[in-house]
C-alpha cells in the first residue's frame, strides 16, 4: 500500500484493474440504463432517493393510475439504495482510506453513459480540475470512476495529464457542466501543460476503476464508435474537511461503511 500511496501523491491517480467482476457490471449497467433518460444525459447523486427521484419526475407523471405510480416510486428507491451500495465495496473503500490515512466519505454520485446517437454522445470534457467545484482548500476532494465497458480514445475516454495536481489549483473559465451536452467542464488553460505534464490516455477494462486526485487536469474525448462509453462515479472527501456544495450537486456527506 506504501507503494501504491506514493504513486498516487506522485502521479494524480491510480488506475485499479478488474475492482468490479463482470457480473457487478452487468448489475451495474442494467439499474443505470432503467433510471437513464431518452437523451442518456448525465445524471447526479444516483445514490439519493429524492434526487434520483426529481430525474425520474417525468416518466411517473406518465403514469396516471396510482398502483401505478406506488410501484414505480418503490422501483426508484430500491435503484437509489443499490447505487448507494456500489462504492461501499470493502477493497475500494479500504484503498480510499488509505491513501488519506482517515475516514473517506461520499459526496456525490454521476452516471456518464455516452450513449452514440444520443444528444449527449458527443460530450467530451474540457481541462479541467475536479476540486474547482468542491473547493477544498487543501486539494483532499477526489473522485473514483468505474468504467463498464472497454473504453479508449474512440468511445470517449478519460486523459488525465501526470503530475499536474502538484501546480495546485488553477484558475478557470466557469463553465456549466450539468446538461452541457457539448463541451463540459471548468476550462483551465493547456498552454505549456503538454510541455510540463505527460498527457495519458486512460485505456481502461470493465470493473477498472479510476481514482483521480482533486487538482489533477484531466478531460475526455467524443465518443467517436457505435458504442456507448458508461461510467459511474463517486466524489469523496476525508471526513471532516470542507467542501462546496454547488447549486446543481448538492453535495452532501453520505458514509461509506
Amino acid at each position: 500500500m506504501i507503494k501504491i500511496k506514493k504513486k498516487y501523491f506522485e502521479e494524480g491517480f491510480l488506475h485499479l484493474k478488474k475492482v468490479f467482476s463482470l457480473k457487478e457490471l452487468n448489475n451495474l449497467k442494467l439499474c443505470m440504463w432503467k433510471v437513464a433518460d431518452k437523451d442518456f444525459s448525465q445524471m447526479l447523486n444516483l445514490h439519493n432517493y429524492e434526487y434520483l427521484l426529481s430525474q425520474y419526475i417525468k416518466k411517473i407523471y406518465k403514469n396516471e393510475e396510482n398502483i401505478k405510480v406506488y410501484f414505480l416510486l418503490k422501483e426508484i428507491k430500491k435503484y437509489s439504495e443499490y447505487f448507494l451500495s456500489i462504492y461501499k465495496k470493502e477493497k475500494l473503500v479500504r484503498i480510499f482510506n488509505n491513501l488519506y490515512n482517515k475516514e473517506v466519505v461520499g459526496l456525490q454520485t454521476q452516471a456518464i453513459y455516452k450513449f452514440p446517437q444520443s444528444k449527449y454522445g458527443k460530450q467530451s470534457y474540457v481541462p479541467h480540475q475536479d476540486n474547482s467545484y468542491a473547493k477544498n482548500k487543501k486539494g483532499l476532494f477526489f473522485t473514483a470512476h468505474i468504467f463498464l465497458v472497454n473504453s479508449d480514445k474512440k468511445n470517449g475516454t478519460l486523459y488525465v495529464y501526470k503530475g499536474s495536481h502538484k501546480m495546485g489549483l488553477k484558475k478557470f473559465t466557469k463553465r456549466s457542466s450539468f446538461k452541457n451536452h457539448l463541451e463540459a467542464g471548468n476550462l483551465i488553460s493547456i498552454k505549456n501543460l503538454e510541455e510540463k505534464f505527460q498527457k495519458i490516455d486512460i485505456n481502461a477494462n470493465p470493473g477498472d476503476v479510476l481514482i483521480m486526485h482533486g487538482n489533477l487536469v484531466h478531460g475526455s474525448y467524443v465518443n467517436l464508435s457505435k458504442k456507448p462509453r458508461p461510467t459511474f462515479s463517486l466524489c469523496a472527501i476525508p471526513k471532516n474537511e470542507r467542501f462546496s456544495k454547488g447549486y446543481y450537486a448538492q453535495r452532501e456527506i453520505f458514509s461509506l461503511r
